[in-house]
């Protein structure tokens, strides 16, 4: 009986790996970057500030301009009646840009383009035939950046979102991510991103 239990978990084994497929192929689509960022606003009470009582700039943390850039590599994925796993191996541009609004005047006070390498690590589970939801990490490699900042080299973010499959192996993922790590130290900076990308397979 032992025997013939362990023979039946054999098949079942062979069954369920049989009905997974690998894919790979290339990954492309907009990077619609933003980032969480204090609200840049000028405190116009001088008294508290020569006595040391408030800062210059304060305000609520808020989101910074909506800017599109792209992102482009390569995907693994392993494909089941459950759902996948993924790996996107992607170069991915961003842009944090705000301005600071006064009543006598306007400044562009950021303006900061990135690129990372991105590791991007996902679960997607089926929820119908052609819809499934995501969750995943994302270890992100910063490769180059404009101007003399200390950029922080490394951001681990997080991924949500939901993706659709056209036909058998092609899919569109619309996710959010959000970077765990400040993009400066001390400066309450995070990546905010909004990707929108298209998976095409080889095979």
């Amino acid at each position: 009986m032992k025997r013939f239990l362990l023979f039946l978990l054999f098949l079942i084994s062979l069954n369920t790996f049989s009905q997974i497929k690998f894919r790979y192929g290339i990954t492309a689509g907009m990077n619609v970057s933003t980032a969480l960022l204090p609200e840049l606003k000028l405190n116009t009470d001088i008294r508290s500030i020569l006595e040391g009582e408030d800062d210059v700039v304060q305000g609520d943390p808020q989101l910074a301009d909506f800017i599109a850039m792209y992102k482009g590599g390569l995907f693994m994925r392993l494909d089941g009646d459950v759902g996948s796993l993924k790996l996107n191996v992607v170069y991915d541009k961003t842009n944090i840009h705000e301005n600071l609004d006064a009543n006598i005047f306007s400044a562009n006070v950021l303006d900061i383009t990135l690129g990372y390498l991105n590791f991007e690590m996902s679960a997607n589970l089926n929820l119908f035939k052609h819809f499934y939801i995501s969750v995943g990490y994302i270890p992100a490699l910063l490769i180059e950046h404009q101007g003399n900042l200390n950029i922080n080299d490394f951001d681990p973010r997080i991924l949500t979102g939901f993706g659709i499959r056209i036909g058998e192996s092609v899919t569109i993922d619309l996710n959010t991510i959000i970077g765990m790590n400040e993009i400066i130290d001390g400066s309450y900076i995070h990546n905010v991103i909004i990707p929108v990308t298209v998976n095409i397979p080889f095979n």
